[in-house]
């Protein structure tokens, strides 16, 4: 597997430090070579392995564990004899029932550093969070972005990595999930429809009891199938009634909420630009990765939808707080914050004549402030002009600005 210095980089300036290093993200997003990752660096610093103890609740050794009294006497009994400043990694730790109790008593009572990984975005929102509430640092870990994509094919694979284009086609159909990158082209597909299937039956399904796991299923199913467009809970009411089966606005909002949690969606909020106020319905949902859309479909029949899926996580990736962007009534597809720094970005597949680039560039000279607009697209010659920016989606997926 290849070095993740996105990640690393966040994490190495805190090693020995005070903050649990919390780490989350979808199931099989690489979170558990991380921290094996976080272990190599820490033996090229010279910690012995002796004081290093790596706790996987999905491992046999330790999914038995199921409460913080469990996990307490595991932690006593594997640290007892050790001398020194010992480091205590966890991997899917939201296995745990009531986990924050363990991890404050050991801050409490070892000389300890301490990593966290779990599958579930509200890992730290629970009231038993406040033990550890303010004593932690998060990172969000996402699949391979395309950059870190061609950096697998050149230095695992041993693959010529010149052609970006042909390169950008298979990450576009098969996304950037880490372990399907192993898996030859035919399972590709297979593969990704088991790790969707995983996370549905253990971060959703399993998590909260849900029993009927078919709505779940259809309920996602328009998800995907409307992946980047505008529509609410009682769009998806409408669906299920035309489908002959009643579901209340709530449930849906709940089983959208539980697939939020399990990193599998990410909603982005609706944003009035003018009047800088959040609008409060028809947000837009997209995957934590775009080869699960193809999983489901096995063709692309929006290339504009899954290029601003990509985008939208690569903006995630980057450190963006991202919102959709409303102005007189009509869409600017991301509003980017970081820091003191506002982007304003439109996608879409080719400027392929005069009417599209009116489209994409008219709605962005609207916006009356200094910050930098930008439109993305597979074309290669550049549409700049008027103080709008145009860039090559490949060019700004491989680089590390916009």
């Amino acid at each position: 597997m290849i070095k993740r210095e996105l990640y690393l980089n966040q994490i190495e300036r805190l090693i020995g430090k005070e903050p649990i290093k919390i780490i989350t993200g979808v199931r099989r997003s690489g979170k558990t070579y991380l921290l094996k990752s976080i272990q190599e660096e820490l033996k090229n610093r010279g910690v012995n392995e002796e004081n290093m103890f790596l706790i996987s609740f999905e491992s046999m050794k330790y999914n038995k564990i199921e409460n913080f009294k469990q996990l307490d006497e595991c932690i006593i009994n594997l640290t007892e004899n050790t001398k020194g400043k010992i480091y205590l990694l966890f991997d899917e730790i939201q296995n745990v029932e009531n986990w924050e109790k363990s991890i404050n008593a050991c801050r409490v009572d070892l000389d300890c550093d301490i990593y966290i990984t779990g599958s579930n975005s509200e890992l730290l929102s629970g009231e038993m969070a406040t033990l550890i509430s303010g004593r932690y640092y998060k990172i969000n870990i996402y699949p391979f972005s395309f950059a870190e994509f061609i950096q697998y094919k050149k230095e695992i694979e041993k693959t010529d990595t010149k052609d970006l284009e042909e390169l950008f086609k298979e990450y576009v159909e098969y996304g950037g999930m880490p372990p399907i990158q192993q898996v030859a082209q035919q399972d590709k597909y297979s593969y990704l429809g088991d790790i969707y299937n995983t996370i549905l039956l253990k971060d959703i399904v399993t998590r909260h009891n849900i029993r009927n796991t078919d709505i779940l299923n259809r309920i996602l199913d328009y998800v995907i199938m409307n992946l980047g467009k505008n529509f609410s809970a009682g769009n998806i009411a409408k669906y299920m009634k035309h489908e002959r089966r009643k579901i209340s606005k709530d449930t849906i909002l709940d089983y959208i909420l539980y697939s939020k949690n399990a990193c599998f969606i990410h909603q982005a909020p609706r944003e009035d630009i003018k009047g800088k106020k959040v609008l409060q319905h028809n947000e837009k949902y997209f995957l934590v990765d775009h080869g699960f859309y193809q999983a489901k479909y096995g063709e692309i029949e929006n290339m504009g939808s899954i290029l601003e899926n990509i985008v939208y996580i690569e903006l995630l990736r980057r450190g963006y707080d991202v919102k959709i962007g409303m102005i007189n009534k009509k869409e600017i597809d991301f509003v980017c914050t970081k820091d003191k720094e506002k982007i304003y970005i439109q996608v879409t597949y080719q400027l392929e004549n005069d009417k599209t680039i009116e489209r994409e560039f008219s709605e962005l000279a609207k916006i009356n402030d200094n910050f930098d607009k930008y439109v993305l697209s597979m074309d290669k010659l550049d549409f700049s002009g008027n103080g709008l920016k145009h860039r090559n989606m490949i060019d700004f997926l491989i680089s590390d600005y916009i």
